[in-house]
């Protein structure tokens, strides 16, 4: 068994899928779904997601820093 094949036999026996009935019930199932998944299964994610907008090489990027100065009164 390839490593593609395996990891395709991995994902049907782990995924479900969900019908949801109504925008609610899918809101639910996918509440639901967060909620059970680990810390890093949600970080994972949210690089997935920042990736393509962000690109690999703005990893490591900081926010600017910025400083103003207020006269006192």
């Amino acid at each position: 068994m390839t490593q593609a094949e395996a990891r395709t036999a991995r994902r049907r026996a782990e995924w479900t899928m969900v019908a949801p009935s109504s925008f609610a019930e899918a809101e639910a199932e996918t509440r639901a779904y967060w909620r059970a998944a680990t810390s890093a299964e949600r970080l994972n994610a949210a690089e997935a997601l920042r990736e393509p907008f962000y690109g690999k090489d703005q990893i490591g990027g900081r926010l600017q820093r910025f400083l103003e100065v207020v006269p006192a009164e």
